[in-house]
């Protein structure tokens, strides 16, 4: 990603009514994992269908090494173009020692001379590349009811919050979710924080199959107030406003060609 584009969010010291107006009563189940490995590329304009191709040989490769593959995006409307996503989700960061490192896994695959060729290949076609890790913040989340076919669409908001405020954001996103369960229309959505990559970052994921599913969404201010009334939901509001440094949003579309070998 390139994290600057991209990439795609304690009341006590500042409101009167204390870090007690934010406390959850309690964590309900989250997703089947706890983090998730972000990487996105942005490819050369004339190399787009070499990538695509180095793309669907880097999951084959994993399922040859029995690991699991990535699911792959591309970057749609809000984001800029020849963009692309692979995302990989764990739960113990063990998992990753268990993961052989992309050269040896298209070597084992494909043997030492052809798999270094492909690696050479795929590198050549692309621009730049970055990753974060993201954390899981499953008492802000309302994951899909099943994750084992990826929504067609994603939108990402990545938000950045000022230093020192992410207990406060983390309770504010709590209290959002426990408002958008009560009315029901919002997409799920998993929400991240970020754990290795730039800090003081959080993601929301809303997961999506039409676009049309979003002209019925509530908007979080009608929700705050319907959920919490005028005078707690301005206190929501202004939380909102004191811990976000800067906000983007942009949709993913899932690409099952590339991503189910």
């Amino acid at each position: 990603m390139r994290s600057s584009k991209l990439a795609t969010f304690a009341i006590a010291s500042c409101l009167a009514t204390g870090t007690a107006a934010f406390a959850q009563t309690a964590t309900p189940p989250g997703p089947p994992f706890a983090f998730v490995s972000v990487t996105t590329v942005t490819v050369k304009p004339s190399a787009v269908s070499d990538f695509e191709e180095y793309a669907r040989k880097i999951n084959a490769a994993a399922v040859k090494a029995g690991v699991r593959p990535n699911n792959f995006y591309s970057v749609g409307r809000g984001g800029p173009g020849f963009t692309y996503v692979a995302t990989l989700r764990f739960t113990k960061w063990a998992e990753l020692d268990e993961r052989p490192s992309l050269p040896s896994m298209l070597k084992k695959a494909y043997g030492d001379a052809e798999g270094a060729k492909i690696y050479s290949a795929g590198s050549a076609s692309i621009a730049s590349a970055s990753s974060v890790v993201l954390r899981v913040l499953p008492g802000a989340s309302s994951p899909p009811a099943s994750l084992d076919t990826p929504a067609a669409h994603v939108r990402v908001s990545r938000i950045e919050i000022n230093q020192g405020m992410g207990v406060k954001f983390e309770a504010y996103l709590g209290k959002l979710k426990a408002a958008q369960d009560k009315a029901g229309g919002t997409p799920p959505v998993i929400r991240y924080a970020t754990a290795l990559g730039p800090a003081n970052s959080y993601s929301s994921a809303y997961f999506f199959d039409k676009f049309a599913q979003w002209d019925g969404a509530p908007a979080i201010a009608d929700l705050l107030r319907k959920h919490y009334g005028e005078g707690e939901a301005a206190i929501l509001e202004e939380t909102s406003r004191s811990c976000i440094k800067g906000l983007e949003s942009y949709v993913l579309d899932y690409r099952a060609d590339l991503s189910k070998p």
